[in-house]
């Protein structure tokens, strides 16, 4: 998963807490997703994934970053220029390293303790311990640097490298001239759909290093665009629509319950932009204080995931050597997926949070230093 802020609905106003909320229930299904691949390894049977192609919220999670860092600092880039950057890189670095280190460390420990418990790690692969460690340090892996030794860190790797490329990605379509910033848009979905044709029924989910750099980079960037269209007021007041809404909603559920990831993609800017111009019912729908909560948390929910899998794999196994039915296996999922919530609202709060505050806090300092330097 990617990691998204809180957006504000229009410049100076609050949150869009569809949105938040949107991004909480994109998280749980990476979550269900995965708990689905692990639980079916001890079945007697194949079970169907919980939801279909639930990897797909990942390539979600790009789109609505996309939008959301348009957003966000577009106007600051337009004021500033390229010295709006640094600020914009270290409010990253503050939202997303804390917790990447946080889980390295706990991956790291508990890794160790099951070659010490049951002579064999459970927890990660790697072919260089060190030089394995220091790509995941420096959110390399993605790009295919290392091993991944936190299965959906990878996301967060190749998202960073986009970060590292949202000047040129907002020169080219956030700032160009609507026919070229659409040209260049329409090149992202043809390299999309080149992408999807080599995949059996338009998938997106080949795991090799191009495939993943793709994926982040068009969808990034067609978040981009569909955050300018948000910002013409006529596109806006039309998304706003309930018939807009329901048929968006409708088409991204039909198209990944037929598994069809191609589509389901292209239908996710429709479904932001409807959800972001939304109001009355469907916002209240979807700003319920638990969908908003489980938003608030998503990313430490996306991130802790992965050695959950595993640990509660390796205790199933032993307290049930026989394979599951399929009811069972379906129940199990539900609760593991659900198990590891506890423990990403304890992340957020004792880690995420804190530790954004305290990367954001040097950060400050920092500059207040140099700029007290440059004055003596």
């Amino acid at each position: 998963m990617s990691e998204v802020e809180q957006l504000p609905a229009v410049p100076g106003r609050g949150e869009i807490r569809p949105l938040t909320s949107l991004r909480g229930l994109a998280a749980l299904a990476v979550v269900m997703q995965h708990f689905s691949t692990t639980v079916q390894e001890h079945t007697v049977t194949t079970i169907p994934s919980i939801p279909p192609h639930g990897y797909m919220a990942v390539d979600l999670f790009f789109v609505l970053s996309g939008f959301i860092m348009a957003y966000n600092y577009q106007d600051d880039f337009r004021r500033h220029g390229l010295s709006a950057f640094p600020g914009f890189l270290g409010k990253r670095v503050a939202r997303i390293v804390p917790l990447n280190l946080f889980m390295l460390a706990v991956i790291v420990a508990l890794g160790q303790a099951s070659l010490a418990i049951q002579g064999r790690n459970i927890i990660y692969t790697s072919r260089s311990f060190w030089i394995d460690l220091t790509s995941n340090v420096l959110m390399l892996q993605g790009l295919g640097i290392g091993m991944n030794m936190n299965g959906p860190s990878w996301s967060i790797s190749v998202e960073f490298a986009a970060y590292l490329l949202f000047p040129i990605l907002l020169i080219a379509v956030g700032f160009s001239r609507f026919r070229v910033a659409l040209a260049n848009t329409f090149v992202c979905i043809v390299a999309l759909s080149l992408l999807a044709v080599t995949q059996p029924r338009l998938g997106l989910g080949a795991e090799t290093v191009v495939a993943n750099v793709v994926r982040c980079f068009t969808e990034f960037s067609i978040g981009l665009f569909t955050f300018r269209l948000f910002g013409v007021a006529s596109i806006r007041a039309a998304m706003g629509h309930e018939a807009i809404r329901v048929t968006a909603m409708c088409l991204s559920v039909a198209s990944l319950g037929l598994r069809l990831d191609l589509v389901a993609a292209l239908s996710f800017p429709l479904l932001i932009l409807s959800l972001a111009a939304t109001h009355e019912r469907a916002s209240r729908a979807m700003s319920h204080p638990i969908l908003r909560w489980l938003g608030v948390i998503s990313f430490s929910l996306y991130l802790i995931h992965q050695p959950f899998r595993e640990i509660e794999l390796e205790i199933l196994q032993k307290l049930h050597p026989a394979p599951l039915d399929p009811a069972w296996a379906m129940l199990l999922i539900v609760k593991g997926s659900v198990s590891v919530i506890p423990f990403a609202w304890a992340s957020y709060t004792y880690v995420e949070h804190p530790g954004r505050r305290l990367i954001s806090g040097l950060i400050r300092r920092g500059n207040r230093s140099d700029a007290a330097a440059s004055k003596g």
